[in-house]
């Protein structure tokens, strides 16, 4: 399945699975609560991800990290506005 055309939280929702990761484990590996993921899974609030949440997804499901961010609109420029730089 091509992820290009899905929105950010279905895009993470297909790479999650088929990583064969539960959400849970999931937010364990990001360092956010478990309903963190799921809101993020149904692009209810995409906009609390930081640099370091996309970074940790990309990784934990084997993902260039610059394929979500194309996916998300999270411009370089957002890093630095979130707070990414931070921890």
């Amino acid at each position: 399945m091509d992820t290009k055309n899905l929105t950010l939280g279905e895009q993470i929702r297909t790479l999650r699975r088929r990583a064969g990761l539960s959400q849970t484990k999931l937010a364990r590996i990001v360092g956010v609560h478990l309903s963190s993921i799921s809101r993020w899974e149904r692009d209810l609030s995409t906009a609390e991800m930081s640099l370091k949440h996309f970074m940790r997804i990309a990784q934990a499901t084997g993902t260039p990290v610059s394929d979500l961010l194309a996916v998300s609109g999270f411009h370089e420029d957002d890093a630095n506005a979130r707070g990414a730089s931070h921890g």
